[in-house]
């Protein structure tokens, strides 16, 4: 797979656009004790994956095996220097205050985790969090698409294939329509949902438009329905 696709790229740095208190994002994909950096959005987001890779802790690697959130909202405190004893210096020094392990997971499958951090120590609760869990689950849909087959041979694989890459254009639009909009996933999805039962169009196809910028949903007005186009151009 590619070191950096525009799909995961594009929900990231919506992902940190999102939270206003978050500085920074990074995936890696893990499949037993292989890891691979698969994105970082800035120095100190890449930093702290090398950090995990090279020290062999840290809240990343605990995410994946416990296959839950690790939430490590001051890295100072004395919880976190002692179960990571190089890694929460290491991480300090390097500009993270605050770093918040999201496991990427379809089923009982680890595909990988989703780290964010702040520059300073802080919480990522309630909707915060819910709303960091959907990203999560975004990307892993993404990564999926991208490590199924997607030839025509008609196989189960193939349409699984295409079904996780359907999903995945959703999830990217969901993430650039609350981008848009300033809002949650959870009202752009409303939104993005609204918009194609009132235009009659298929949800993926409203989707798609709107990762190919052929539509914006903060240059429309009350009306769902209104800017709306067919692969024609036509209403």
């Amino acid at each position: 797979m590619a070191a950096h696709g525009p799909d995961v790229g594009e929900l990231c740095r919506a992902c940190v656009t999102h939270f206003p208190d978050v500085r920074g994002v990074g995936v890696a994909v893990m499949t037993g004790t292989a890891r691979q950096v698969r994105y970082a959005s800035d120095a100190v987001s890449e930093r702290v994956e090398r950090l995990q890779v090279l020290l062999g802790e840290g809240p990343c690697r605990d995410a994946f095996g416990m296959g839950g959130p690790v939430l490590a909202e001051d890295l100072e405190a004395a919880v976190w220097r002692e179960r990571w004893p190089a890694f929460a210096g290491a991480a300090l020094q390097a500009g993270a205050a605050a770093v918040f392990a999201l496991p990427l997971r379809a089923g009982t499958l680890g595909v990988g985790v989703l780290d964010l951090y702040r520059d300073s120590p802080g919480a990522l609760a309630d909707q915060d969090l819910a709303d960091a869990l959907d990203f999560a689950d975004a990307v892993t849909d993404l990564l999926l698409a991208e490590a199924l087959p997607g030839d025509s041979s008609g196989d189960l694989d193939t349409r699984a294939g295409g079904h996780l890459a359907q999903r995945a254009v959703v999830h990217q639009a969901t993430g650039m329509v609350s981008v848009q909009l300033e809002a949650g996933p959870e009202e752009a999805f409303a939104r993005l949902r609204a918009h194609a039962f009132a235009a009659e169009r298929e949800l993926e196809a409203v989707a798609a438009d709107v990762v190919a910028r052929r539509l914006r949903f903060d240059e429309l007005d009350d009306d769902p329905g209104r800017g709306a186009l067919d692969s024609d151009g036509a209403k």
